[in-house]
């Protein structure tokens, strides 16, 4: 392919060649033994992830397929510090440190967030994305408000894509599996000309449910289609344009639930909290439900060096996402309901929403191997949300209780920053970003008759309005004591604009957002590569200061009928303690161990939560000042004990354990044992038959103990409604390149 495309691509930042500790994004030459290095573009330009000052969790698009990592889920659960509970399972809604938000509404964002190739997903459904043919998989720790900038309070993962090479290339990935688990993934790379190249993804992912119901319907079960494509296109010597397209979309029947409060319940001892069932694997919904999500967008790039003194990239964007779901969200029939006390005969929940998300960057990144080196640019964002959420405790309601939303959501920013490294190691940087963001939020609340519905209220026309212009910043120090030892310290801040009620009960209520969030992170590190590059050992610990950390639970509503509940929103100020670890262990080319260690001590500072809604309307509060955090594990580890055989002219065998530990988890601020996580260990296995660098096959196994473990409850009518990870299960994946 021609000079002009590989030239230009080189800066569309998805090289995985090593970097120089300079941190000028030079490539040099990868040791010939040793454990690898990846590249990050966590600093929004290419440098290695031994070089820098930022925590950083780093999958390779090799090191996610050998752990079939292949969705959103299972890459939370391999990275320590990352937690997420999944109601509903098309949209996870992920916690960073502590941090995330349970505001599903259409005047809510998330604390922590993802980006694909850089573009923003604003709504957790648009997680929904295909992960095969991934370059790498990015997952930064504390608030990136400077570079990132948008809701990134608690951290982000960035997904980056395998981007159009100059070379015909092909590859597939087959499948099978028990539940009938059947997946496929095709990616194929094909130069049109010299200076362009186009790549296509396909995927199938599909089970036939881990549960069921009594006549065999599917529960928990799984139907997801996604393609992408992208095209890339040399426009001259340092200049390309990169255009692409994707779309995801999953058909997923009923999720099944189970009320554990028919169980014992313990108030000391090391299992505290309701038991758990011993292997369910039928419950009988009376009402089936469904979640059908379509997401996608399309993106173009443009990268030029023509400049001379730096690289300018420009990046248009447009994400979408329809969601609609239909839950029983008890999982039971009316009459079981009554006989174990449920207040309710029946609960569901009908959620719909369509977003469409647009946005811009221009970025100028400094060219050369200068001792100052820098990055700034233009953002730009809207959002137009539309959503509606209704709470049934009918089998075959009669009456409405629906909530219609929608929220125009604008942000402008500039930001900057930039480096000095002097040649003795020491690197001085700061940066800041200024944001102008105006949220405009409008909702319609109907009650009465389900035949002849009234408006109890509505702010059509007089809608609630929020906008905050703040400046938030990164400023910090790194030293290379030698080509061993980098250590680092910032000070950095965060902010998400302040919220709107999902369900308030008024129009004044309707209008009110919250204060903005905002964090102030401490942290230092230290990363290491010793023993000729054969041992790596990285820490960093934080202190990081939340205020008006905006908080949603589900909670009783009285005033709504026997069973009913509301979505609340409260703000509190947080303190959170850390120590993120990572240890990589190569002592021998047959053998390898990674460990991934968080220590987490999150508390409240002040907080006072609605815990309920009486008949007559008037909310109860209560201080919870001093519990700690929900969706946060005080201890989390993740490890993986790899052996390699030699190469043989028959192949090679690759075998890995994979073990993840979390300790306690509160799914709520109360901290009463009620929703309440008992600390779990996962096991995972597999064997891998390497025929060549081209065709492998593996045999793995996901949950190698049958461990049930809870991934979502609720606190509802009387009941503990849980919601329970996939059982063990056995599969086989044939892997080819071409």
């Amino acid at each position: 392919m021609g000079v002009s495309l590989l030239a230009g691509s080189a800066h569309a930042q998805t090289s995985d060649r090593p970097v120089t500790d300079d941190q000028t994004a030079q490539p040099t030459a990868e040791p010939q033994a040793g454990i690898k290095d990846i590249v990050v573009t966590a600093r929004r330009r290419e440098e290695s992830l031994q070089s820098a000052p930022v925590t950083v969790t780093a999958f390779t698009g090799e090191q996610l397929q050998a752990r079939g990592i292949n969705d959103v889920q299972h890459l939370f659960q391999a990275t320590p510090g990352v937690n997420f509970d999944a109601f509903p399972r098309a949209a996870p809604r992920p916690f960073f440190r502590g941090i995330g938000s349970a505001n599903q509404g259409a005047g809510g964002d998330p604390s922590s967030v993802a980006f694909l190739d850089g573009v923003y997903l604003g709504r957790a459904a648009m997680l929904g994305i295909d992960f095969y043919d991934m370059q790498r998989v990015e997952v930064l720790k504390g608030p990136q408000g400077t570079l990132f900038g948008k809701n990134v309070v608690g951290g982000a993962v960035n997904f980056i894509t395998a981007k159009p090479q100059a070379d015909a290339a092909a590859t597939a990935q087959l499948t099978a599996g028990e539940y009938g688990q059947l997946n496929g993934d095709l990616m194929l790379n094909v130069p049109i000309t010299d200076t362009i190249a186009t790549r296509l993804v396909l995927g199938v992912v599909s089970n036939d449910g881990f549960r069921k119901t009594s006549t065999g319907r599917p529960l928990d079960d799984d139907d997801k289609k996604s393609a992408r494509f992208q095209t890339i296109f040399g426009l001259g010597t340092g200049t390309t344009l990169l255009v692409g397209a994707d779309i995801a979309g999953q058909d997923l029947g009923q999720t099944s639930r189970f009320n554990v409060r028919r169980l014992p319940f313990h108030a000391t001892g090391n299992s505290k909290g309701y038991d758990d069932y011993n292997k369910p694997r039928v419950a009988d919904p009376d009402r089936y439900g469904f979640i059908n999500t379509h997401t996608g967008g399309a993106r173009a790039e443009v990268n030029t060096d023509a400049l001379g003194f730096a690289t300018l990239t420009a990046t248009a964007a447009w994400r979408t996402v329809d969601y609609d779901s239909s839950d029983d969200l008890d999982g039971a029939s009316a009459a079981v309901n009554a006989a174990t006390g449920v207040l309710a005969p029946a609960i569901q929940v009908l959620q719909k929403e369509h977003a469409d998300s647009y946005s811009a960057e221009t970025r100028l990144t400094s060219l050369g191997s200068s001792p100052f080196s820098w990055v700034g640019g233009l953002y730009f964002n809207h959002d137009d949300i539309g959503r509606q959420r209704e709470s049934q405790t009918a089998v075959v309601p009669t009456t409405i209780n629906q909530y219609t939303a929608r929220a125009e959501n604008r942000s402008y920013a500039a930001f900057g920053e930039a480096q000095y490294k002097f040649d003795f190691g020491l690197g001085l940087f700061g940066g800041a970003r200024y944001t102008d963001e105006r949220k405009e939020y409008e909702i319609t609340r109907l009650t009465g008759s389900r035949a002849a519905p009234t408006v109890n209220y509505t702010t059509v026309g007089t809608p609630g309005i929020t906008r905050q212009k703040l400046v938030t910043y990164r400023v910090g120090a790194d030293l290379r004591l030698n080509r061993q030892v980098f250590v680092f310290g910032t000070v950095s801040t965060g902010f998400k604009s302040g919220a709107f009620q999902e369900q308030p009960s008024t129009a004044l209520l309707a209008r009110t957002a919250t204060a903005p969030e905002k964090v102030t992170n401490y942290e230092v590190g230290i990363k290491t590569d010793l023993l000729d590059r054969r041992l790596r050992a990285n820490v960093s610990a934080f202190v990081a200061k939340y205020r008006d950390f905006q908080t949603v639970q589900v909670i009783p509503d009285a005033s709504a009928g026997v069973g009913a509940t509301r979505v609340s929103t409260d703000t509190g100020d947080a303190t959170i303690k850390g120590i993120e670890t990572e240890v990589i262990l190569a002592p021998v080319t047959f053998a390898d161990l990674t460990v991934r260690y968080t220590y987490l001590d999150a508390t409240f500072d002040s907080l006072t939560q609605t815990s309920a809604i009486l008949a007559n309307g008037t909310p109860v509060r209560r201080d919870l000042s001093g519990n700690r955090l929900s969706r946060t594990p005080r201890h989390a580890v993740n490890a993986d004990l790899g052996f390699t055989t030699p190469r043989q002219d028959w192949g090679w065998l690759r075998g890995m354990v994979t073990f993840d530990y979390q300790s306690e988890v509160f799914d709520d601020n109360d901290n009463d044992f009620i929703e309440y996580r008992r600390a779990r260990t996962l096991w995972d296995a597999s064997l891998t038959y390497h025929v060549n660098d081209r065709y492998s096959a593996q045999l793995w196994v996901h949950n190698l103990t049958d461990k049930e473990y809870r991934t979502f409850q609720v606190d509802q009518a009387n009941a503990l409604f849980v919601q329970y990870g996939p059982p063990r299960q056995i599969g086989v994946t044939l892997n080819a390149a071409f």
